[in-house]
C-alpha cells in the first residue's frame, strides 16, 4: 500500500469515527425526545458518568433517570447545531456539541415552554468496536421559561412522545 492509500483510509477511518460519535448525541437526543429510556442508554457505556448539575447518572441509569425527570413533558424537541469532535487515537475522543431543547412542561398547573441552549460536553470511547460515551457534563448556558400559551389543536394521529411514535417504523429495519 503506498503512503497516499494509506493517508486515505485513515482519513476514512475517522470519518467513520466521527460518524459514529455524531450517531450516539442524536441517539440519545431522539432518545430524550420519545421518551425512550432503551434509546437514551444505548448512547453510553454502563460505568459512564452522566454529570447534568443537579442529577448525575451512570450509564445504566441515565435513560430511566431521564424519562422520570421529563414525565411531565408534554413535549420534547432537541436540537443540535455546533459539533466538534477530535479523535485522540484509536479509542477515545472528545467532543463538544451545543443544543437547543424546547420543551412543554407543567408549573404550578400552568402548562410553559421551557427553552434551554447549552452544550454537552463528552469523554467518548470506543469499546468492542462501538463509540459510546464515556463521560458527560451538560452545560446549561441559558434557561427561559415562557406561558405556552393555548396551542391550536394538533390532528390526532400524529407524533407520540413513546414507541408508538412514526418514525420508529420508518426507522426499522
Amino acid at each position: 500500500m503506498t503512503d497516499s492509500a494509506g493517508a486515505e483510509q485513515a482519513a476514512i477511518r475517522q470519518l467513520l469515527d466521527k460518524q459514529a460519535i455524531h450517531e450516539a448525541i442524536m441517539r440519545y437526543c431522539r432518545g430524550v425526545d420519545r421518551a425512550d429510556p432503551d434509546l437514551i442508554s444505548s448512547a453510553y457505556h454502563p460505568d459512564a458518568v452522566d454529570d447534568h448539575g443537579r442529577q448525575c447518572y451512570t450509564g445504566a441509569t441515565v435513560g430511566r433517570g431521564i424519562v422520570d425527570l421529563a414525565r411531565s413533558w408534554k413535549v420534547s424537541a432537541h436540537h443540535v447545531t455546533n459539533q466538534l469532535i477530535t479523535l485522540h487515537g484509536d479509542e477515545t475522543a472528545g467532543c463538544e456539541t451545543y443544543f437547543m431543547a424546547s420543551q412543554i412542561i407543567e408549573t404550578e398547573g400552568d402548562e410553559r415552554l421551557l427553552l434551554a441552549l447549552g452544550r454537552y460536553v463528552d469523554r467518548f470511547e470506543r469499546r468492542e468496536g462501538e463509540w459510546k460515551i464515556a463521560h458527560r457534563l451538560v452545560i446549561v448556558e441559558l434557561t427561559h421559561i415562557v406561558a405556552a400559551g393555548d396551542p391550536p389543536p394538533l390532528p390526532s394521529g400524529l407524533g407520540s412522545r413513546d414507541r408508538n411514535d412514526p418514525s420508529y417504523a420508518a426507522l426499522e429495519h
